[in-house]
């Protein structure tokens, strides 16, 4: 079946690992719009107070510098006036004077205090309005992070210190490392163009229909009485693609059953029934295998699945999706085990994280309800504000957790669930992993080899780091900037690294990358850096990049680990497409289950394989083998690893998408070869401004 045209429905992209949805980002540009209002208005008010009681106390003070001349002049006529008359005016001025003296003091601490929660608005308001633009960035902002350097930019060195002159032995060996990255950078421009070259020759100019497509012939001739009297001179042949609306068909199975005469012992003869997901069930893998891509790989909910196969004759209802969904669950299970089987013996795990509301339906024993109580992300289904004590909350935050191996070793992206994002959730998941985990620093991540026991190192992920100086740029422009010149130049070293070995590749590293990070680390000591606010963005990611610098710095020890996390960044941002769409989980006792599914159908697409294909090869080999020799579904059985994606990819070469394989190294060779002109032009312009 065709699906291309659903692809419209999955447009918008949005991030991670961990960013809200686009309502709950209005909702709270909204509430912090209010809140600036109201406290701006309640400043307003609170300065009006102060300026009338400043003034007040000015005219207690010019009072008292009345009452003081008052006295002076009194002081004078006194002396004429008896004794104890004096004595008795001068005590009451003199209470008259210490009154006023302690109204004074009194209006004095009452406008300084009124000063400090004045300073304190005033900073409460500017801590909202920085999280009001970081929330308009993230709804309307531009999402990419990606830095243009001006045309001959030199790398700039921040150390504070001043270089110690070069002797003429590392003279020599700089301009020799030099030459030859030249060298490196000539050759990989001449053999991308070589290969650019290549492609443009394979492709036709007149972009000929892939030829594995069915041809049907339509006849135009002209009308026999106007071909009378003509010579045939040719046919011109022309091709225009056309298509067709995809057809569902219902499939009579006639199951012929035959009885031997007169021996009844022998009973019925025939061909037993077609293979199905379970006994009885009267839908073909085909149309499970469509109903599954529909959801999982192109993003289409449960009612708009319902709307395509209403346009083919046949309106499913829901329940009967959702059975057949819950069938390929139990048939997709040995499969989704023998991946995870795999992820966790490898050396080397990548993991991220996202957010999935989930629908409670009142399916939720005591201790499930007593963790969600203690979390202020309840969302009650139909309501606004915090959820009442009269029952259960209608749904719930819950979270995917994934799990991915490194290209060439066990390239599968395996999916979790769970209700709460506490540490036993992540512990329990990578209980028999031994090895590194590369992922962000953050929630449950945090601390994972002091809970391992050393089991497990954790690398913390560069792209998380730099991504907080990109945040910081609008309060510390200058030193956000240097900050990402540094890790501009550790990301070009791992551009220039991609097509060595593991061991290459360290010894690439410890010679470029490691005297950066020895920069990068006297940049971070520095005064102006010192000074920076620990409560500003800017502090916050030198405080992040402070708490992180020893696990951001693991890859280097390993040629094989990756400076960042964003594999599974990638292979988890179309589960948060979906998620966009579909809205929600139904229930918690199926969500785990539908996680399973994605993970199926995320490796395959990984792959590049045409998911319909595969998972309906897959369901039918996983059912047979259920019903018929249950033996083949033992981990590690030839069975079950022919039908890993990477496996099945090999045997059935005509279900791989070469177009989007081809693109995707077209790309990749545009974006190298941009950047070693860019490395080249660098070092032209160095080598002019040495001269």
């Amino acid at each position: 079946m065709i699906f291309s045209p659903l692809l419209l429905t999955s447009a918008r992209d949005c991030y991670d690992g961990h960013i809200m949805s686009m309502a709950e980002l209005q909702a709270r540009f909204r509430e912090s719009e209010e809140r600036i209002v109201e406290l701006r208005r309640e400043l307003t008010l609170r300065s009006a107070r102060e300026d009338a009681l400043r003034a007040e106390c000015e005219a207690l003070r010019i009072q008292v510098e009345t009452l003081r001349a008052e006295r002076d002049s009194q002081f004078g006529e006194l002396r004429a006036v008896p004794g104890d008359v004096t004595a008795e005016r001068i005590s009451t001025l003199a209470k008259e004077l210490a009154a006023a003296r302690h109204d004074y003091a009194a209006l004095l601490d009452a406008s300084q205090v009124l000063t400090r929660r004045c300073e304190g608005l005033e900073t409460r308001v500017a801590e909202l309005e920085a999280a009001n633009k970081r929330l308009v960035n993230m709804v309307w902002g531009r999402r990419s992070e990606r830095r243009k350097d001006s045309p001959g930019q030199l790398p700039l060195e921040f150390s504070g210190e001043p270089l110690e002159p070069l002797s003429p032995e590392q003279q020599a060996v700089i301009s020799a490392q030099t030459l030859a990255d030249e060298a490196f950078d000539r050759e990989l421009l001449e053999r991308l163009a070589a290969r650019r070259k290549a492609r443009r020759e394979k492709r036709a100019r007149n972009e000929l229909f892939p030829p594995h497509l069915e041809r049907r012939v339509r006849t135009i001739d002209l009308p026999d009485e106007a071909k009378a009297g003509l010579k045939l001179l040719g046919i011109k042949i022309t091709e225009r693609l056309c298509f067709e609306k995809p057809t569902v068909f219902v499939e009579q199975i006639h199951r012929y059953e035959y009885v031997k005469a007169g021996e009844p012992e022998e009973g019925v003869k025939s061909e037993p029934a077609p293979l199905a997901i379970v006994e009885g069930c009267k839908y073909d893998f085909s149309v499970i295998a469509a109903m599954l891509a529909m959801k999982l790989a192109f993003h289409i909910p449960t009612y708009r699945q319902q709307d395509w196969f209403a346009q083919c004759g046949w309106f499913p209802s829901r329940s009967t999706v959702n059975d057949l969904f819950n069938y390929s669950v139990d048939t997709i299970l040995p499969l989704y085990d023998q991946m995870w089987h795999l992820l966790l013996n490898q050396s080397i795990l990548l993991g991220d994280d996202t957010r999935l509301q989930v629908l409670l339906r009142n399916a939720l024993n005591a201790e499930e309800l007593r963790q969600l109580k203690q979390r202020s992300s309840l969302t009650p289904v139909g309501e606004a504000g915090p959820p009442a004590d009269t029952g259960p909350p209608g749904s719930a935050t819950s979270y995917a957790w994934l799990y991915t191996g490194l290209d060439g070793m066990a390239e599968y992206n395996v999916f979790h669930w769970s209700l709460t994002h506490q540490n036993s959730v992540i512990d329990d998941h990578l209980a028999t992993f031994r090895g590194t985990f590369v992922g962000d620093a953050c929630g449950a991540n945090a601390r994972l080899a002091q809970r391992s026991g050393g089991r497990i190192e954790h690398a913390s992920c560069n792209v998380h780091a730099r991504r907080e100086f990109v945040a910081a740029e609008s309060n510390e422009p200058v030193l956000a900037a240097q900050a990402e010149s540094f890790y501009s130049q550790l990301y070009d070293v791992e551009e220039r690294s991609k097509t060595l070995t593991a061991e290459e590749r360290h010894a690439l590293r410890q010679r470029d990358a490691v005297p950066i990070w020895s920069r990068f680390g006297q940049w971070l000591d520095s005064a102006p850096v010192q000074r920076a606010l620990p409560k500003s963005a800017f502090g916050q990611a030198v405080g992040y990049l402070r708490n992180q610098w020893s696990a951001l710095q693991v890859y280097l020890r390993d040629g094989r680990l990756p400076i960042d996390n964003d594999q599974s960044e990638q292979a988890i941002r179309p589960l948060t497409v979906g998620r966009s769409n579909w809205m929600f989980l139904g229930h918690p006792r199926a969500a785990a289950g539908r996680l399973k599914l994605y993970s199926i159908v995320s490796s395959a697409h990984r792959h590049h394989l045409v998911i319909h294909d595969y998972l309906e090869d897959v369901l039918r080999r996983l059912a047979d083998a259920q019903q018929n020799h249950p033996a083949d579904l033992e981990l590690g059985s030839a069975y079950l690893l022919d039908l890993l994606p990477d496996r099945w990819a090999q045997a059935h070469p005509q279900s791989v998408r070469q177009e989007r394989l081809e693109e995707k190294q077209t790309v990749s060779d545009a974006k190298r070869a941009r950047r070693a002109q860019r490395r080249m032009q660098a070092r032209a312009a160095k080598a002019a401004v040495a001269q």
